[in-house]
């Protein structure tokens, strides 16, 4: 009986001891894939900083009132923002 409960406490040991070493091992792997990526990502920033085309955004909003006879009014407003690119 003795050995049962011997082999028992060291089979869950070993368990728990193999347990923090896979832990430790996937945020090493973690941190290693995590260093690498911003470690790309400054490189194509710094490699060619100029990637995308020059582009606009449009943002059109509407504005809704209530009047006090009940009515409603609507106001269309447009925003345009434009990203023009520089001449070297």
């Amino acid at each position: 009986m003795s050995f049962g409960i011997i082999g028992l406490v060291v089979a869950i040991v070993a368990i728990l001891i193999i347990k923090n070493i896979i832990g430790f091992g996937l945020k090493i792997i973690g941190f290693t894939i995590l260093i690498l990526a911003v470690a790309g990502t400054i490189w194509v920033c710094s490699a060619k900083p100029d990637m995308h085309k020059p582009f606009s955004v449009n943002t059109i909003e509407y504005l809704f009132k209530i009047n006090k006879d009940g009515s409603m009014t609507t106001t269309k407003q447009t925003t345009q923002t434009v990203l023009k690119e520089v001449e070297k």
